[in-house]
């Protein structure tokens, strides 16, 4: 699943995506303010993500990935799919 909206001349670029450690349940939803959804998919792939789509394939972001991401355009947060942990900006550290 992927999404991207504009705001406010950010492109806000929203995946489900399995991380670079690719364990079974290995699925990061991960967030990111960009200028564009290459630029977006480029950050994705440079901190390990795997199979980065071309494009997104929906318009509407989750409210709360899109608050996160505007909140610092540029940086890569994530959290894992379908928990109830918060948001945080990508880090090796994480899991």
């Amino acid at each position: 699943m992927s999404a991207g909206e504009r705001v406010a001349g950010y492109l806000i670029a929203y995946a489900v995506l399995v991380d670079a450690s690719n364990d079974c349940d290995a699925l990061d939803e991960v967030v990111v303010a960009s200028e564009s959804w290459a630029a977006a998919a480029e950050l994705m792939r440079t901190l390990g993500y795997r199979k980065v789509p071309g494009r997104p394939s929906r318009t509407t972001v989750p409210s709360e990935a899109l608050h996160v991401a505007f909140s610092t355009p540029g940086a890569v947060f994530r959290k894992r799919f379908m928990s109830n942990s918060p948001w945080v900006p990508f880090s090796k550290d994480v899991t």
